[in-house]
């Protein structure tokens, strides 16, 4: 891979701790080699998700190697047993929007729906040139404080009606909210973890970029990589080449340099494949 890591944390560890605990609860003797092969551009470190991916991918292509069949949440739950959290490991299984709870009968049970994502819906990823120290776990420490009743109660309601809009298709209800958290962006934000900016320098950005663009502009997972949702019928060929003139310069002033992309979202994951290609 092109990219480095953040400190302490190597490529490809997640997908061998992932299929050496999957060997041994099996009692499987033998090994596999794991050979991790990035797309022609790369792939980012940094809230994209990837080791979720490393773990999916080697879980599940051990379990191809020794006919071993699992089947969708048993392959999302012992990925999660590794990764520690559910949420990259179920998009990486399945694409498209998965929603995720415990069950609270059956402690540890993990509860998982799938959603096509809205036909219009686009995506464009902002590749970000600042180095988070710590990784994600770091990040996660920023959060430990506990949140007030004057932010929770409406990032419940955000997060309820973003969920609603996705489930039912409304792309233009999915913009109005994507990019109004109140609780994890802030914090993080105000800590440096994003780079030499603070929350309400993201936040003047984000309605800047919502109200001249129609766009929602979010951070990726833990970040530093961030997201341009956007409705395709307004841009059919892409947001770069409209955002870009805002975004990048302005990024540039707080020492970052951010590349932004198009994408696809994902409409099948890791399970799909394996069984169009592998039978499984």
């Amino acid at each position: 891979s092109p990219y480095q890591p953040p400190e302490g944390r190597q490529l490809g560890y997640a997908g061998r701790k992932a299929a050496e605990r999957f060997l041994q609860d099996l009692d499987i003797k033998e090994g596999v080699h794991l050979l991790y092969e990035d797309s022609e551009d790369g792939y980012p470190v940094g809230g994209l998700g990837r080791s979720g991916a490393e773990i999916v991918g080697a879980l599940l292509s051990t379990a191809v190697i020794f006919d071993k069949k699992l089947g969708r949440t048993e392959l999302i739950t012992l990925s999660h047993e590794v990764e520690g959290h559910p949420d990259n490991v179920a998009a990486s299984t399945n694409g498209r929007f998965n929603i995720i709870a415990e069950s609270p009968y059956t402690p540890h049970r993990l509860l998982i729906d799938c959603y096509d994502v809205p036909e219009n819906l686009g995506l464009a990823i902002g590749f970000s040139s600042h180095k988070k120290t710590g990784g994600t776990e770091a990040g996660r420490r920023i959060l430990e404080e506990p949140v007030p009743k004057s932010d929770f109660v409406p990032q419940t309601g955000l997060v309820s009606m973003l969920t609603g809009a996705l489930v039912s298709g409304n792309t233009d209800r999915v913009l109005d909210v994507i990019w109004g958290d109140r609780f994890h962006e802030p914090r993080r934000a105000d800590a440096g973890f994003y780079g030499n900016f603070n929350a309400q320098d993201l936040a003047k950005l984000k309605r800047e970029l919502f109200k001249e663009f129609h766009v929602g502009w979010s951070v990726s997972g833990a970040g530093p990589n961030m997201q341009t949702w956007y409705n395709k019928n307004e841009y059919p060929n892409g947001i770069v080449a409209s955002i870009s003139p805002l975004v990048i310069p302005r990024f540039r002033e707080w020492g970052v340099e951010m590349q932004l992309k198009e994408m696809k979202i994902a409409k099948e994951g890791a399970y799909d494949y394996a069984q169009s290609q592998y039978n499984y």
